[in-house]
């Protein structure tokens, strides 16, 4: 693991990688490791939909998808190297001879490829032409650079009574006013009414977001929303493909900024003791591989009918957003180090929800007013200073502050610090794995040919076979164990296919027959059906097998 860290390092990515360069970089790595890296187009999925298989394809799989907005370059090229720092370590290697690691480094290929087309105009969604505004036109008023400085930035009108307030350490950034606050501007991104309907930039490109185009709490609504969910070709085929292989059960999504994990929490429960607490036990244990990381952007929420939502509760896969790079918090000066201090002497954590029981959390508003501060300090390149401009329709305004495609990525050396952090995870994953076998059969003589039989079931594994949402909801199938009969084995009771719903990590389930059979030589044969670990047939002679204690022994 050293190794592949110290590789990490030296191989810092280049987040500029368009898709082309990305699939040529992904299609060389599966040529120069035929027998361990192999790599298709995702079936049913648009083209640059594709998929990289790194292990054992018949043994439990870990999903890694790069991130699903379009607006963020860097998690493909960090999926790519995780991918090459894996098959560079030994360790990794052996570690993938039992298990797989399924990586879809882009997952929206039009979205993403449409931010290197279009670099002054990034947006979250999948570059397809949609009608936003219901007029019968697509895309036909979205922002431009009207004043010709080269970039979209924003547009400000002065506006008694507006919504944004001029921030107070700040005031060339803009925040949100709250309730009973009365706001000075109003807020664009630069732009015109193209279609003469009194509103500005109502219906512009890219607004359908693969991110939330999932059937799990979906609103029409939603920033993003389309007019029904998974009407997506890409949300589709990654979804039969993930269904169709029930061995996958932790999966991440590489996101851009925020350097922390996030582990998908399910449904709110109302009273009495969380059913799925187990799942945030294990989801902890695996969070801790990712090391302690404090970041003053905490990077954009998923929002309604999300993935990580979906492959929780439709899928019952452990699920996590991985959010790579870590934006300092600015320096502050030795009076607002005062300001700051709460009673008990103690700085407040710039982390946005930073909620403590009997100590009320920061608020949303000044979370994004660190947040803010911090983008300023650490890319003061790509805000503008305001300059006034006379708008053909708005009259007089300001155009400056953050150019359209700023805050979504993070410089190249943070992303690499980020996928070192991701390594760490996936490889902590991917050791966790759930395992199935049938590690003891023990036999009790009850004479004249007769034999109880017992089999003990084994998941060696930390995590669960099945998550425990999985198991309260009946998502995905139980572990099947069955006893073949034969000729020579005759079954005297017991149901010769049982079932068991899960087996929890480090724990066991056993099985019981009662058979008759003439020859103590006779092997035993037992196949479990497990969908998740792959099958296995098991043989042993009877007389091979433990004296089971009975009771009373």
């Amino acid at each position: 693991m050293t190794r592949l860290l110290c590789l990490l390092v030296l191989c810092a990515p280049l987040c500029a990688q368009p898709n082309a360069d990305i699939r040529a970089a992904s299609t060389k790595l599966a040529a120069d490791n035929p027998e361990v890296v192999r790599m298709v187009d995702l079936p049913g999925g648009e083209l640059g939909q594709y998929v990289l298989s790194i292990g054992n394809d018949q043994r439990p799989a870990v999903l890694v998808l790069g991130s699903l907005r379009g607006d963020e370059a860097s998690p493909a090229v960090a999926c790519l190297e995780l991918a090459r720092a894996l098959m560079a370590d030994a360790e990794s290697r052996k570690l993938l001879s039992e298990a797989e690691l399924i990586i879809i480094p882009v997952p929206n290929p039009r979205g993403r490829q449409a931010l290197f087309a279009r670099p002054a105009l990034a947006v979250p969604g999948t570059a397809l032409p949609f009608d936003d505004d219901r007029d019968g036109a697509n895309d036909e008023d979205g922002p431009r650079d009207i004043n010709g400085d080269g970039v979209i930035s924003q547009m400000r009108v002065k506006r008694a009574g507006g919504k944004y307030l001029p921030h107070k350490k700040d005031p060339r950034l803009l925040v949100r006013a709250e309730a009973g606050e009365v706001g000075e501007y109003d807020l664009y991104w630069e732009g015109v009414d193209d279609d003469a309907d009194g509103r500005i930039n109502e219906d512009p490109p890219g607004t359908i977001t693969l991110s939330n185009d999932w059937p799990i709490r979906w609103s029409d609504t939603q920033d993003g929303a389309n007019r029904f969910s998974m009407q997506l070709p890409q949300t589709r085929a990654l979804a039969e493909f993930i269904l169709a292989n029930p061995r996958i059960y932790a999966a991440f999504q590489v996101r851009s900024v925020g350097g922390r994990v996030e582990f998908a929490k399910g449904p709110p429960v109302r009273g009495g003791e969380n059913p799925y607490k187990r799942d945030a036990e294990l989801a902890a244990v695996l969070a801790k591989s990712f090391g302690e990381h404090r970041s003053a952007v905490a990077g954009a929420p998923e929002g309604a009918g999300n993935v990580l939502d979906w492959l929780y509760e439709c899928a019952g896969v452990l699920t996590a957003n991985v959010y790579l790079a870590e934006i300092p918090a600015p320096p502050k000066n030795p009076d607002e180090k005062e300001k700051d201090k709460d009673e008990d002497g103690e700085e407040d954590s710039p982390e946005m929800g930073d909620e403590t029981p009997g100590r009320p959390g920061r608020g949303a508003r000044a979370a994004t007013m660190d947040a803010d501060l911090a983008w300023l300090a650490y890319t003061p390149e790509r805000f503008r200073e305001w300059k006034a401009f006379k708008h053909p329709q708005l009259e007089d305004v300001e155009i400056g502050g953050w150019e359209i495609a700023a805050r979504c990525d993070a410089n190249p050396d943070d992303v690499t610090a980020g996928v070192k952090a991701l390594s760490e995870l996936v490889t902590a994953a991917l050791k966790a794995a759930p395992r199935a076998r049938i590690s003891k059969v023990e036999v009790e003589d009850r004479g004249g040919g007769v034999y109880r039989v017992r089999a003990t079931l084994h998941n060696p594994g930390t995590l669960d076979y099945r998550s425990a949402f999985a198991t309260q909801n009946r998502i995905g199938l139980p572990l099947f164990v069955k006893l073949e009969e034969s000729k020579a084995i005759e079954l005297i009771s017991g149901t010769r296919r049982q079932s068991h719903e899960n087996v929890e990590g480090g724990a066991t389930a056993t099985f019981e027959w009662v058979i008759r059979c003439g020859d103590p030589a006779m092997n035993l044969t037992f196949t479990l059906e497990a969908a998740r670990t792959g099958n296995v047939t098991e043989k042993i002679a009877i007389k091979d097998c433990k004296k089971l204690q009975t009771e009373e022994e």
